[in-house]
Order: structure tokens, then C-alpha cells, then sequence
């Protein structure tokens, strides 16, 4: 895994870069968040391919645990690849109906998710 901090707006930016999944629950969650905390970093980047399929299926639970972890840092994530109508749509409601919809975000590349962590 490979961890590249942009710098944006005077705001420095995590992204995670790894071929293979990165993310499988929420103690990954707790270790990516203490990493970035000791850097100073509050906002990540996160692809798609580097989460485990279950982050996506909104019965699991999983993806309320790892934003969970993220936003009780105030760490704010965008989630970036080809997020398709299934990925989206699943984790909407949860986003919507919780206080994750300012700390995490589900967009379609790079540079829209420095553009949208930029401005917090």
C-alpha cells in the first residue's frame, strides 16, 4: 500500500493507493485513521477497488463501522472509482439519513475528490 498526500487549496490530502483491498473492516479503519492523525491529515482518499466487497452491501453493516471510525476522528473520506447505480444506491440511505453526509463522499475520480476535501 502507498499512501500520496496532495496538496490542495493549502489543504493536504491522503490518498491510498493499493492494487489489492486495503480496507476490510473497521480495525483497518482505526489504523488508517491513527497513520493519517500522526501526520496531521484530516482528509483521505480511498478507490473503490482498494474495499472489500461486503463495504458496498448495505445489509452488512460494514460500511456504517468504517465511516463510523472515520468521522469519530473528523477525518473526511471520499470514495472514488466506477461507483456504479448498486454501490451507490445501496449505501444512500445510509449516507442521507446520518451525519456521514459531510465527512464522506462516493465520486467518480481523483480529482473531484481533492476538489470536494478541499473545501472543508
Amino acid at each position: 500500500m502507498n499512501v500520496f498526500v496532495h496538496d490542495s487549496n493549502g489543504i493536504q490530502i491522503a490518498e491510498m493507493q493499493s492494487e489489492g483491498i486495503v480496507v476490510r473492516g473497521a480495525r483497518d479503519a482505526a489504523d488508517i485513521t491513527r497513520e493519517l492523525m500522526s501526520r496531521g491529515i484530516t482528509k483521505l482518499i480511498l478507490h473503490e477497488r482498494n474495499m472489500c466487497p461486503e463495504f458496498w452491501q448495505f445489509a452488512s453493516g460494514l460500511a456504517e463501522q468504517i465511516l463510523q471510525e472515520f468521522a469519530s476522528k473528523a477525518i473526511a473520506v471520499a470514495f472514488v472509482g466506477k461507483l456504479g447505480q448498486e454501490k451507490g444506491d445501496s449505501l444512500k440511505g445510509l449516507i442521507q439519513d446520518s451525519d456521514f453526509h459531510t465527512q464522506a463522499f462516493f465520486l467518480g475520480t481523483v480529482e473531484s475528490a481533492k476538489l470536494q476535501l478541499s473545501r472543508k
